[in-house]
């Protein structure tokens, strides 16, 4: 791959363009286009600009090609971690990691939802708010000089529950809001909240700007106004853009000096005047193999609709989600470390200043934060993985995050140089990028993704000898006046691990012990929901009521595919003992036939078992509708019965896991009757070695897992997750330590047939 020779002979056939075609999995409009669109090169036009809008243009602007930090060009390298998906005694190992990687940046989403799990009392009541994570976060960013891009929404989609928005949000909706959909809106009460987050999270973040931090301490350079806004088509775009004006005029009212930013968010795009001729517009990208036709098409519509601005990506595949019942994140096609490095490669070939790739750092969806149906693990294939240990994409990024220290800034400012070639591999293309000084970067990859390519490429008295792995891109340097150059990314050798000698730890099997019914019942009356009661989780719930013996009961939910094509909830009904078979279901209620004499006038008690499968991350009128938790309604021939709840799972597993309640206090030993709800208990004990580990287990039903007074998260019974990483400082080294599993019983049942801790390092 290193050959580079000259020929003496010019050529001039058989020239071969770079064409450009559709998709990205973020904007379907964009997807759904067939059409080719040529390449569009980077403008200098800068007529559209404001320079007022900078300003501390001292210590950060930006023009059409780059990013100024203190007078100095600087490509951001940036990758994206979740510090509310790790716990936070480890956020310094990843954060080290992502540094050691060669990232200059961390990109965060802020959750809303996290900061302020209680109702205030009005948007002027800030003492539900818990920002002390935050305040720890950017500390630790600042100690370790990392340059930061913050996300507060309100909006975060993230496969978050709500997409950050607080559970107890809707019960400030107003009767007869602005628009039917309600959040993401200009409606009054809404952007009264609005404001009273934004005012936290810029209170928080002002003092940490890159302005206000010593030179090389890195600091915020970024800071977002809402999120994909092109997904929201129910408001007229005035209200869009005038909504993003208010955003935009809080944040500055509130001390927040630094550029913005939005992603996917048209209205924020061709603004001649105002605050949003200052906010860059970013497009998400995640193209897998598509890369040219997917990430292409934007970069041409970003330069097109933002003259004078920058190339920045807000998200750049670092990775892909695994959901309930589809595949893992490393079992998905298109996910290969290669692609990370032809996406980024491509990206400098078109003139990005600026990258961040979505996710850096995998996380978990721990307790009940996952949206709808998505999985515990949020590894997300990253670079540095939800159990800390990196892999081969993170190899990868320590090569490009070399070259672009080195070279990143110099090919964001160099011009596309439109010159003919020829290749004796038609699947492997060029494009080429001249510096002002004459300096040369050929950038030389495929989309090809099934075989290895070796061949040629003679261009202008040059032949460039490749040999690129399936899907490989590489560049080619080639310095002014110089005869030989050299080839991009020098990736590392493969590190090694200190190995750990640790068996696997076998905990067994569990048929499970019966839940103990609640001995406290609350009142709730017709219309009332649990979130009316200050319960904003969504872990089993226990309902109880009395209904005339051989009618029918119908119970209001979220039926399969209401949501987003997502499951249903699911409604466990059991009466004098025995589980009723579902007598009939639609896509809001299911039916169940009581037993007895329908004549008799007799009641029964009926207990029921609520499983939410999740709050949805998108926004919505359905989602919307449907946000409560627990049942929309319990009748029994048309009328409403009276409901008592009990919220006790999640107390009881946290309080059996922690050693703080014996299993036994929570156990039906009589058994009255089929379970609703089974407890399976474990306890081990660790070595004082610090060894990583995961909890391996097969099993029938839903449940939750928790670890030592800690909730991991869910365990589904429709997979694709069995293995759960086991946060260290979770563990109990050298001690004793309690896993203890709620379970919901499926289709089979809610056993548990196996279970290990399985060493991965």
């Amino acid at each position: 791959m290193d050959s580079l020779r000259r020929i003496s002979f010019i050529l001039c056939s058989c020239f071969c363009g770079i064409s450009l075609f559709a998709q990205n999995i973020t904007d379907l409009s964009v997807m759904n286009e067939e059409k080719e669109t040529v390449a569009v090169g980077v403008s200098d036009n800068r007529s559209t600009i404001n320079d007022s809008v900078f300003l501390h243009p001292d210590r950060i602007r930006y023009d059409s090609r780059c990013i100024q930090i203190d007078g100095k060009d600087v490509f951001v390298f940036s990758g994206t971690f979740h510090y509310f998906r790790t716990p936070q005694p480890l956020w310094e190992n990843r954060l080290r990691k992502l540094k050691e990687a060669g990232f200059n940046c961390v990109e965060t989403y802020i959750p809303w939802n996290w900061h302020e799990r209680t109702m205030p009392k009005s948007p002027e009541d800030y003492s539900c708010l818990d920002m002390k994570p935050l305040v720890d976060f950017l500390n630790l960013t600042e100690q370790l000089g990392l340059y930061v891009i913050l996300r507060p929404g309100p909006y975060i989609c993230a496969e978050w529950s709500g997409g950050g928005f607080p559970q107890w949000i809707m019960q400030k909706k107003p009767v007869k809001p602005q628009f039917d959909t309600w959040l993401q809106s200009t409606d009054p009460e809404f952007m009264k909240w609005n404001e009273h987050w934004y005012k936290a999270v810029c209170q928080v973040v002002e003092p940490y700007q890159v302005m206000h931090r010593e030179k090389g301490t890195g600091g915020v350079i970024l800071f977002q106004i809402e999120n994909e806004f092109n997904r929201i088509k129910w408001f007229p775009k005035e209200s869009k853009r005038e909504y993003l004006v208010k955003l935009a005029e809080i944040v500055r009212q509130n001390g927040i000096e630094i550029p913005l930013i939005t992603c996917w968010t048209d209205e924020a795009r061709n603004v001649e005047n105002g605050l949003l001729n200052g906010v860059v517009d970013m497009v998400n990208s995640y193209p897998k193999w598509k890369v040219e036709g997917g990430f292409g098409r934007l970069i041409n519509q970003q330069l097109k609709t933002q003259p004078g601005k920058p190339l920045i990506s807000g998200e750049l595949q670092g990775g892909w989600m695994s959901e309930v019942g589809g595949k893992l994140s490393w079992e998905q096609d298109g996910l290969a470390p290669v692609q990370t490095q032809n996406i980024t490669l491509y990206a400098l070939q078109r003139g990005f200043c600026a990258l961040n790739f979505y996710m850096a750092v995998g996380g978990t969806n721990l307790d009940d934060w996952g949206a709808r149906q998505m999985t515990t693990t949020y590894d997300y294939a990253a670079a540095i993985g939800e159990n800390g240990l990196t892999n081969e994409r993170y190899r990868r990024f320590q090569g490009l995050a070399a070259f672009v220290k080195e070279h990143g800034t110099r090919i964001a400012r160099a011009m596309v140089k439109d010159i003919p070639y020829v290749s004796s591999d038609n699947e492997v293309k060029m494009a080429v990028r001249e510096t002002a000084s004459g300096d040369r970067y050929y950038f030389v990859r495929t989309e090809e993704h099934s075989r290895n390519h070796w061949g040629s490429i003679f261009t202008e008295g040059l032949v460039l000898d490749f040999a690129l792995e399936p899907f490989g891109a590489m560049v080619y340097y080639l310095p002014a006046g110089k005869k030989t150059g050299k080839w991009y990314p020098e990736l590392p050798q493969p590190s090694s691990r200190c190995y750990i000698k640790a068996d696997t730890i076998q905990l067994g099997a569990s048929v499970g012990v019966c839940d103990l019914l609640p001995k406290k019942w609350n009142s709730l009356k017709a219309g009332e929901y649990v979130d009316d009661k200050g319960i904003y989780g969504r872990h089993f719930i226990y309902y109880k009521c009395q209904a005339q013996e051989g009618k029918i009961l119908n119970v209001g939910r979220i039926g399969h595919k209401l949501i987003n094509g997502t499951d249903k909830d699911e409604v466990l009904v059991r009466v004098n003992g025995n589980l009723l078979p579902v007598l009939k279901e639609d896509a809001t209620s299911v039916s169940f036939q009581l037993p007895g004499d329908s004549l008799s006038g007799k009641q029964v008690e009926a207990i029921l078992l609520f499983e939410s499968k999740g709050l949805h991350h998108h926004t919505k009128k359905e989602v919307e509708e449907y946000w409560n938790i627990g049942p929309d309604f319990v009748r029994c021939e048309g009328k409403d019965l009276k409901v008592q709840y009990a919220y006790t799972e999640e107390q009881r597993g946290k309080a059996v896991s922690a050693g703080k309640m014996d299993i036994k206090d929570i156990s039906d030993a009589v058994g009255k009757g089929t379970p609703l709800l089974l407890w399976h208990n474990f306890s081990f004990t660790l070595s004082d070695k610090k060894v990583v580990y995961e909890l391996d287990i097969e099993h029938e039903g839903n449940g939750f897992i928790y670890l030592n007074g800690h909730c991991l998260g869910r365990c589904w019974e429709a997979g694709p997750q069995k293995k759960y990483y086991l946060p260290e400082c979770w563990l109990n080294y050298g001690s004793e330590n309690r896993i203890v599993i709620s379970m919901r019983p499926g289709l089979h049942g809610a056993s548990v047939r196996s279970a290990s801790l399985i060493p991965v390092w």
